[in-house]
């Protein structure tokens, strides 16, 4: 018996790791039920990679922010788009999976539906929050919808949508590997001073957005607490020498490194943080937190006249309001984020609430295991 070959997309940092271990539960699924294991191809990075997908399509082609900045990068993700869809009718998969990417993925599942492939979307699109027409095309689209959070069950049950509630698989991943004194002591921190992290995001188009903004605000709070340091995790999907390229001319003390996103989390006493599913993360390690948000003018423009986001923060999302402080577009600014910081860092009662928010955050999020249940849920529908 050949293997079934799968199709699956993701188009950013957080949707390759996901995509990454869900591939692995499969292959697992597919060795206890004593099946021949699936062959996976498709775009993503390289977590995905690692995890035995023979990648058509890289990414980082498409993975940008914004009306505008798409605008700009249109011909790139247009090519790429392109070649996905010609791989559909050479490489003839059985089922596809679509992880998150909404815009991108949304069209491509047009294209695949015409093939009368099946559909299965791992990590639902925001269509509760914004955009709520959307979810009417997904219910022509697609054909199993895996959710983490137990409200969108009923949201998609509404349109009779087959929604199945996974849980997310970042409860499984966010977790202290060691004690916050030995990671201060790997970098070469004081064990009493005070950390701040600095997450900027795991895109060159949030880069651009943030960093220096953040790195400004560090210049600030170094200037007026001169034992402040910071830290400064990098998403594997960046380059680390952009990064230290604006750190060349920081004056604040910035400890920089790839693959410790999470230990940098634990070792810190305050984070800013990069709306997107950082937000989720930062949570689950403990981290008090501001959250910042901000596209281009023309971005905004288009989303204040035809959006009414309530929040823009995931773990606000998750709550149903705003438990986590937000800066949003002009007050993204190095001033506000200082003063934020230094709330966060010097008000007990604000520490002690947003660890009760935190904890309520951890519930809704549900049990871990999402993985092997996402891959459960994708195998009855391919096995």
């Amino acid at each position: 018996m050949s293997p079934k070959k799968i199709f699956i997309v993701a188009g950013e940092a957080s949707g390759d790791g996901h995509a990454a271990d869900l591939i692995r539960e499969l292959t697992r699924f597919a060795a206890g039920s004593g099946s021949v294991a699936p062959t996976f191809y498709g775009m993503g990075g390289d977590r995905m990679a690692r995890a035995g997908v023979a990648p058509l399509e890289r990414m980082e082609a498409v993975s940008v922010i914004g009306i505008a900045e798409v605008v700009r990068h249109l011909p790139r993700i247009w090519l790429t788009f392109r070649r996905l869809v010609a791989s559909l009718d050479r490489e003839k998969p059985d089922l596809v999976v679509l992880v998150d990417f909404p815009d991108f993925n949304m069209r491509l599942a047009k294209k695949i539906k015409k093939r009368g492939i099946p559909i299965v979307w791992y990590i639902s699109p925001q269509v509760w929050a914004w955009r709520g027409e959307r979810v009417h095309t997904l219910k022509k689209l697609v054909d199993r919808m895996l959710v983490l959070f137990p409200f969108e069950v009923d949201y998609y049950s509404k349109v009779g949508l087959d929604a199945v509630f996974v849980g997310h698989p970042l409860v499984d991943h966010v977790r202290p590997t060691r004690p916050a004194v030995d990671i201060r002591r790997e970098l070469g921190l004081p064990e009493d001073a005070p950390v701040v992290a600095l997450l900027p995001g795991s895109r060159r188009s949030e880069l651009r957005m943030y960093l220096r903004t953040m790195l400004a605000a560090a210049e600030r709070l170094a200037a007026a607490r001169p034992d402040l340091r910071f830290v400064l995790p990098v998403a594997p999907s960046l380059d680390k020498a952009l990064i230290e390229k604006e750190l060349a001319g920081c004056t604040a003390n910035v400890t920089c490194r790839t693959g410790m996103f999470h230990d940098l989390l634990t070792c810190a006493d305050a984070a800013v943080v990069a709306s997107g599913t950082a937000t989720l993360e930062t949570a689950l390690v403990g981290t008090p937190m501001v959250i910042v948000g901000k596209v281009a003018p023309l971005t905004a423009t288009l989303l204040r006249r035809f959006v009414n986001l309530p929040f823009v923060g995931l773990v606000n999302w998750v709550m149903g309001e705003v438990k986590v402080s937000e800066l949003l577009q002009e007050a993204v600014t190095p001033e506000n984020i200082a003063v934020s910081i230094e709330k966060l860092l010097d008000d007990p009662d604000e520490r002690a609430r947003l660890k009760t928010v935190y904890g309520e955050i951890r519930e809704r999020l549900g049990a871990g295991g999402a993985s092997a249940r996402a891959a459960r849920a994708v195998w009855d529908l391919v096995s």
